[in-house]
């Protein structure tokens, strides 16, 4: 303000000046107006202690962020925005955990419902089955045993076979109950009715303690389990042998200080002869002979009762 007095006075004594005089003097009273009100104005202010003590901790806060992303305030403000971004996508994440865990109960309950499915199936069917193998059991002369099939477990899971052999006997797991020859059968019955079963078989001393007409049913129903796979059986019994279609008779011989065993595939007179020699002991005996002959005719022969169709 005193500058442009000072100018408007430089200016008095030059009339061609004094249009620039004029402008000059009505600066000086705007900025005195200026004045005027920028003193009024400061005066109204308050002081607010703690408003500055916000302020200042904000500056020394962005200060401070500026210096850990970079040095600048906009790296801090970039940085900023990555950590919105990241979590809006754990907010998201959140959200598919949500869906997931409900489609989670969804299957689960799905999958109860299922299990209970299957348990009732398994438990209505191991009644059947039970009656199926026990039918078996009997044609191979275990006309007294009792079969059970016992299921537990939440989806039927654990399936026991109980087998009482005697009469009187209650049934227990057939490796408690059994015994070799029992439990040798007992597997053939659940073979012959069960569908699916491994491509080989090996039976040893499936006959034991049985004979006459036990032993020609057991030897039908180990020929009927070879139709579609491949069995095994070691047997002492002529009619068992006689069902089968191919005669292996295992040798034991000495020398030389040692015992071997031989096994050797007999067919035609030679095998006629090993089933003479099972019946009777005597294998040129006429009658172990014939008998032999009547046997394997009627083992063989699809048109005999007691023949099996190849």
């Amino acid at each position: 303000l005193d500058a442009l007095g000072a100018a408007a006075s430089a200016l008095a004594d030059l009339p061609v000046f004094a249009e620039l005089r004029s402008r000059l003097k009505a600066l000086a009273g705007e900025v005195d107006d200026l004045a005027l009100e920028l003193r009024r104005r400061a005066e109204g202010f308050e002081e607010d202690p703690l408003r500055l003590a916000e302020v200042r901790a904000r500056r020394h806060l962005l200060r401070r962020l500026a210096r850990r992303y970079g040095g600048q305030l906009a790296d801090a403000l970039a940085a900023a925005e990555e950590a919105r971004a990241a979590l809006w996508a754990l907010a998201a994440e959140e959200e598919e955990l949500a869906q997931l865990a409900g489609q989670r109960t969804g299957l689960l309950a799905e999958l109860a419902d299922l299990t209970a499915q299957v348990a009732e199936a398994r438990r209505a069917a191991a009644p059947r089955l039970a009656q199926a193998v026990a039918d078996r059991l009997a044609s191979l002369g275990m006309e007294a045993a009792r079969f059970e099939v016992a299921v537990t477990g939440e989806a039927g899971e654990d399936v026991s076979f109980l087998l009482g052999p005697n009469p009187g006997e209650p049934p227990q797991p057939l490796a408690k109950a059994a015994s070799g020859g029992e439990l040798a059968r007992a597997m053939l019955a659940l073979r012959l009715v069960l569908s699916e079963s491994p491509p080989t078989m090996v039976f040893d001393e499936v006959d034991a303690g049985i004979g006459g007409t036990a032993a020609l049913a057991v030897g039908r129903a180990l020929a009927e389990l070879a139709q579609e796979r491949q069995v095994l059986v070691v047997t002492h019994l002529p009619q068992v042998a006689a069902a089968a279609s191919a005669h292996l008779v295992v040798r034991k011989e000495q020398g030389g200080g040692r015992t071997r065993s031989l096994v050797q595939p007999v067919s035609g007179e030679a095998r006629l002869t090993e089933l003479a020699r099972m019946l009777s002991g005597q294998p040129d005996s006429p009658v172990a002979r014939r008998h032999a002959a009547e046997l394997l005719a009627a083992q063989q022969d699809p048109s005999s009762p007691s023949g099996v169709r190849r």
